[in-house]
This record gives structure tokens, sequence and C-alpha cells, in this order.
């Protein structure tokens, strides 16, 4: 009896000693995110990591996308085409929803923002470098309600600003953000942007975070997408690194906060047929010789780390995503989450 007894307090200690991991990091299952950070890039597929990984001389390196906890994959498709393009793929993470008929009844459907703002939450988008046509701006040119998109939203842009008079910031000013502004890059004002993608981020987040205990931010970049279709080695090489040291900041953000989920989501991904080792691969470190593109993916790459990171394992519908951000652990009948409108 007495050893049946020690046998039972052993194995109850251990099970109160025992440390959840993720991926073998210590990592806590259940958290509310009360800080997101998300990230779409168009065109970034997880093999093109070997751009940064092999051009290091340490073979040792890790790439910041090494450190996330969970890789998941998600099918690109919707209810119209089989391969949408970047926009239309990024629109149905935001919102849920597979009938993205790259129209204005789009903006009809409700994103991310439309949940957590009246939960006290605060929203701020940086879209880099783009075009206007991928460029969430569009919804302005929309008919009410659908021109009521980004209302109560934050935007900053890396982009010369078509009208005059329109609000600019600067990666070294401290000020308070208002929502439903529009913010251009004062270094782009040439047409030209002076300042990085990663220093205007890390400066924007910083100052419009500050105060704020619940947010949202969110990344846009579609930069990759265009340097693969044009073929632009250097271009593409040179965005991957601006992109890591992002990634890097806001991982080292969330270790200081359990309570933050760092997402990186893609679309439109397309293989690289990398070269063989040797002088093919030092020419194509040079300038980007022996290097060929495939098609778009049929599916694309989801990285987390972070509060519900766990969420993001696995294999699952781009207009899925939205869901796993807030959704959590059913236990007896009671679902853990911070706010469920899919129930």
């Amino acid at each position: 009896m007495n050893k049946l007894l020690y046998i039972i307090i052993v194995i109850m200690g251990m099970s109160c000693a025992q440390v959840t991991s993720l991926n073998l990091k210590k990592h806590q299952f259940g958290q509310i995110p009360t800080k997101i950070i998300w990230m779409q890039v168009a065109g970034l597929q997880e093999e093109h990591l070997a751009m940064l990984k092999f051009s290091k001389q340490s073979s040792g390196y890790k790439t910041s996308f090494e450190e996330f906890l969970c890789i998941g994959k998600s099918w690109e498709y919707n209810l119209f085409k089989i391969r949408p393009k970047p926009y239309a793929t990024f629109q149905s993470q935001l919102t849920g929803k597979k009938n993205i008929k790259n129209s204005c009844e789009d903006y009809s459907l409700k994103p991310i923002w439309k949940y957590v703002m009246p939960k006290g939450y605060k929203v701020g988008i940086f879209e880099g470098e783009m075009s206007r046509k991928n460029s969430l701006i569009q919804s302005k040119q929309c008919k009410k309600p659908q021109n009521e998109f980004l209302d109560g939203i934050t935007m900053w842009k890396m982009n010369k600003p078509s009208i005059k008079g329109s609000k600019l910031f600067h990666l070294n000013e401290k000020r308070d953000y208002k929502p439903s502004s529009i913010y251009y890059d004062k270094s782009c004002l040439t047409g030209e942007c002076y300042s990085t993608l990663s220093q205007n981020i890390t400066g924007v987040h910083k100052e419009f975070t500050r105060k704020s205990k619940n947010y949202v931010f969110m990344v846009r970049d579609f930069n990759f997408s265009e340097s693969l279709n044009k073929g632009n080695y250097k271009k593409y090489k040179s965005d991957l690194i601006e992109l890591e040291k992002v990634v890097r900041y806001f991982q080292e953000e969330s270790e200081k906060r359990t309570d933050m989920l760092v997402l990186v989501t893609t679309a439109g991904t397309k293989s690289i047929e990398f070269p063989r080792s040797g002088r093919q691969w030092q020419a194509f470190e040079k300038n980007g010789s022996f290097l060929a593109n495939k098609k778009t993916t049929l599916i694309s790459t989801v990285f987390a780390t972070g509060a519900r990171a766990e969420n993001f394992c696995g294999i699952y519908d781009q207009s899925n995503i939205l869901s796993r951000i807030f959704s959590g652990a059913k236990q007896q009948g009671l679902e853990l989450a911070i706010i469920n409108p899919f129930n």
C-alpha cells in the first residue's frame, strides 16, 4: 500500500513539474493574444530562405524564420479561382471568407478589425511600397458602405501621396497617430523611398503601441511577388534581408510578452529551382544566374510564434486563418476564445 501511494505521489509530482513545449521550445498553450502582429507577404516561400541561410559563413546560422514555433500550410484557392491573385488571397485571410470576387462587393465582408475594435483593440496597417491595385486604399473608390472598409484604421504607406496635403510620417518622429487616418512616408516624396522597410516598421510600431494594451498591427508587402515575376534576383534578396530584420524585431518583442502573437502568412508563392552547388551557386549568388521560376503554388506557408501559435500547425484553407486567431482549445464543451464570431 505504501509503495502504491509512493508511485502515485511521484507520478503526480512529475505531471505538475512538466513544462509544455512546442517545436522543442517552452510554450504556454491557450494563451489569449492581446497583441497581434500579422504580416501578409506575397510571393514568399520557405525554400527561398536558402538565399539567407547559405549566404552566411557559419553553418550553424539560423534565420529568423527558423525561430518560429509553428509552420503550417494553407490551400490557396477560393470559390472562383484555384490560383487567385495574392490580393484576393489576403482578402480571404482577412475576412475568413472564400467568396472573394475582386470587386467592391468584397469590402462588404467583415475583416479582422471589425471584430476586435469594438472590444477596445487599436488597429494599424503598414503597407510597403506597392501599386495602388495591391493597396487596401482602393476600397475608398467604392460607394457606401464598401468605402468604409478602413474606417477606424490607422494606416502608413511607403508611397508618394497622390493627393496634395496628405498626412505624412517619419520614422524618427514621436507622435500620436490618429484612427481613420492614412500617413505617407516623408522619405518617399520624390518617388524613391530613402527609409527602409525595417526602419519604418520598427519606428512606427513603437510609437503606435506605446500606450496600447490591446492592438492588431498588420504589415502588407508585395515586393517579393513583383521581384520574382520580373526575375529580379538582387531586388528579391535585398527585400528578403529587410523582411528578416522585421521578423526578428517582432520575435524579440514577443519574447518579452506572452500575450503577443506573431503571424506571417503568404500568397502567390512560387517555387524556385535553385542551381547546383559549386560554380553555378557562386554565379547565382553574384547575379542570379541559373535562377528558374515555376508556376504559382497551390498551397502557401504560414509561420506563427507566441500566443496561440499552436493553432497554425497543420494544413487548412486560407479562409480558416482568421478563425484560428480567435479560437482556442475546447474543454468540457467550453471554448476558450478571445472573441469567437464564427460560432
